[in-house]
């Protein structure tokens, strides 16, 4: 989301080019601000629609931000979205929980117009790098919509013709009722994988005319932290965690023999004190 001051002084630079006449500086004004173009980076490469059309796109963001800031760039983000309004933007889920004090995890789900759902996850990058934190992975997922409702086209066509068959059989004389019966439970069936087919090529065709955008937020902890301590205790948390496991890597596999050892010394002692004779008491 653009800031306020960035949208006044292009809206000052636009009048003043358009006051001097001058094409070449109107082509500079058209270029993004530097935190921009890097936060466009950050959302990946540009989507053109036109060579991958029938694709179904998911996006998916994961952040780290102080504790403090979470909640206002969460309310800052479905701001934006409102401001787009309900057929181009809505929020479809919101998760937040602080399990811990200065620990808090959070969640907002959007349903986006594919034409802008990238510059809307850019702006959402953009305003979290400015409220200090980062953006820690970006996920594109990608599915071929219209190759599967071309497929499921022609599977429901193969079905009616199958239907139609059937239905000639049972216009023609000769049948049983019995195999009457049969014939109608198949068309039933086949009526019914009809009204399947229709149902998940509805589901595709959604899936295109929207694009699902997900902003995971996190905050920053002591062991996940980017500072020098943090990386170091986070260091130190792993090594520890990786000796530990080794240990009981080794004690699980030393146990078992060392437990059939001491079964073995207990059993060869019992042996001899069986063998051994009683010496007699002496009477003095």
């Amino acid at each position: 989301m653009r800031v306020p001051s960035l949208a006044l002084t292009a809206l000052a630079s636009t009048l003043l080019l358009t006051a001097c006449g001058e094409k070449k500086s109107e082509e500079s004004a058209g270029a993004p601000p530097a935190a921009e173009a890097a936060a466009q980076d950050a959302a990946g490469p540009g989507i053109d629609r036109s060579i991958a059309p029938g694709v179904a796109f998911q996006f998916d963001y994961s952040f780290t931000l102080p504790a403090k800031a979470i909640t206002g760039i969460q309310r800052e983000h479905a701001a934006a979205c409102a401001r787009l309004g309900a057929d181009r933007c809505r929020v479809t889920g919101m998760a937040y929980e602080q399990p811990r004090e200065g620990e808090v995890e959070a969640r907002l789900d959007f349903l986006l117009a594919p034409d802008i759902a990238q510059a809307f996850a850019a702006d959402g990058i953009a305003a979290v790098e400015k409220a200090e934190g980062k953006l820690d992975s970006a996920r594109v997922n990608g599915e071929n919509a219209g190759d599967a409702i071309k497929l499921s086209q022609q599977d429901s066509a193969g079905v009616e013709a199958e239907i139609k068959r059937i239905e000639a059989r049972l216009a023609g004389p000769g049948l049983t009722k019995s195999e009457r019966v049969e014939l109608q439970q198949q068309i039933a069936g086949l009526r019914e994988q009809l009204r399947g087919n229709a149902q998940d090529r509805r589901a595709k065709e959604a899936s295109i005319a929207s694009t699902p955008v997900s902003f995971a937020y996190a905050s920053e902890g002591l062991i996940g932290g980017s500072g020098t301590f943090g990386k170091a205790a986070s260091a130190s948390w792993s090594s520890a965690q990786s000796a530990l496991s080794f240990v009981m890597l080794m004690l699980g596999i030393a146990l078992p023999w060392v437990g059939i050892a001491a079964l073995a010394v207990l059993a060869w002692r019992a042996l001899r004190r069986r063998k051994s004779p009683v010496e007699p008491v002496r009477q003095d």
